[in-house]
């Protein structure tokens, strides 16, 4: 597993005491991110299997404010329990510091996040040149003290007419891995990645209103780790869109993200000799609307999960089991303000969950009914000129007696 520069003691600290709120759920995709192959996603693998909450837990945690866009400085963060032992969190600080009349930048992009194969983190730093008024080359690192974890990210941008751009980088996973590894494993086929971006604006004084398009796509790559006595091979694609718009008084959301991912591993070792496939399949679909002609600004959600798992998981579960969730939910709210920098922003959340979840070891789970929280997020405003906003959000089961558990944010834009 990849080691942060900054320790991860500062960043846990840093998320949870700044991980931050942000106007009813803003669906923040990290599928809008470039999110290139990793290692320790093919090699372990995530080391849980789901419970019954969740990614009820996720939506309710999610950024309550239109977070910074993709390439817009800030900090936006979100931190929350989702079970007794473990935190969910989505943390990114980004600024792009521009010089010579920002004709050139030094780019910071320090990202700590988790999808389907587990918690990640990336601190990638870079240099941005302007060739044209309109074009403008890009060069990233996610460098490390162990030069063969590396990676190394190629990128272009072109401004079209009409407040829009295209995005396009070329990633390099593990760069000088076979080159500078102090270990016996090696790539057979070295891994890479593509991610190509597009963004239209629809309102040049609502930059957060418009269309964004994300690809990710890992052509096939094959590791040898006879350090975990395993052979992989990975290709996956990885996809979001998203569409805000306003019609008079109603703001609108859509958002649709999905994941496809095939694995081929080969076991070995002293008591073991198999192969097994693994097979990902996830789509995500959400729409929102919020009235802001009323006095307290209500809103109404739908979001609809859909995934399927099978195969091995990697040895962190070291387990061959099939996962299949689908999810629908809706959720509704409205904000009350308190004082002049307090607002309360009550939500509820009614969920039918249908998971059928099965492992060889024992770890099955079945559930088809009711699941629901209530959310109280108070959200502060702790500097106006800076429109940074910091909310705790408690939140509550409806369908069991409990705490559901606490949530952290924080909204900073720079």
């Amino acid at each position: 597993m990849k080691r942060p520069l900054i320790p991860t003691g500062i960043v846990l600290g840093i998320t949870l005491i700044l991980s931050g709120a942000l106007a009813p759920n803003a669906f923040p995709s990290n599928a809008h991110f470039p999110q290139p192959w990793r290692q320790d996603a093919v090699v372990q693998g995530r080391d849980e299997t789901y419970n019954t909450e969740r990614f009820l837990h996720e939506l309710t945690f999610d950024h309550l404010q239109i977070p910074p866009g993709v390439t817009d400085n800030g900090i936006r963060g979100t931190g929350g329990s989702v079970s007794s032992r473990r935190l969910y969190l989505d943390f990114r600080f980004r600024n792009d510091f521009g010089f010579n009349h920002d004709r050139q930048g030094f780019l910071l992009d320090i990202q700590r996040g988790e999808d389907l194969d587990g918690a990640y983190q990336r601190q990638l730093v870079g240099f941005r040149h302007n060739l044209t008024d309109r074009t403008e080359l890009w060069i990233q690192g996610d460098v490390f003290s162990d030069k063969s974890e590396s990676d190394v990210y190629f990128s272009a941008r072109r401004h079209l007419n009409g407040n829009s751009w295209i995005h396009g980088s070329w990633i390099l996973p593990d760069t000088y891995f076979n080159d500078k590894t102090d270990t016996d494993d090696e790539f057979i086929r070295k891994p890479q990645s593509f991610f190509l971006q597009w963004y239209q604006a629809h309102e040049a004084t609502h930059p957060t209103l418009g269309t964004t398009a994300s690809l990710t796509v890992s052509p096939t790559s094959e590791f040898l780790s006879r350090t975990e006595n395993l052979q992989v091979e990975n290709e996956s694609l990885k996809a979001a869109l998203t569409h805000r718009f306003r019609q008079q008084s109603w703001h609108w959301h859509f958002e649709i993200s999905g994941e496809r991912t095939r694995r081929q591993y080969r076991l070995f070792g002293v008591d073991e000799s198999a192969s097994s496939a693994f097979s990902r399949d996830q789509i995500k679909l959400a729409t929102r609307v919020t009235d802001t002609g009323r006095r307290y600004h209500p809103y109404l959600g739908l979001y609809y999960l859909d995934l399927d798992e099978e195969g091995y998981f990697g040895r962190a579960l070291d387990d061959v089991g099939f996962t299949r969730r689908r999810e629908h939910t809706i959720y509704g709210g409205l904000s009350l303000p308190l004082s002049a920098r307090t607002t309360l922003t009550p939500g509820l959340y009614l969920s039918l969950p249908d998971i059928r979840q099965t492992f060889a070891e024992n770890r099955d789970r079945r559930h088809h009914s009711f699941t629901g929280k209530l959310a109280l997020p108070f959200k502060t405003i702790i500097s106006e000129r800076d429109h940074a906003i910091l909310t705790l959000n408690p939140t509550f089961y409806l369908h069991k007696f409990g705490f559901g558990g606490g949530n952290l944010q924080l909204h900073w834009p720079m």
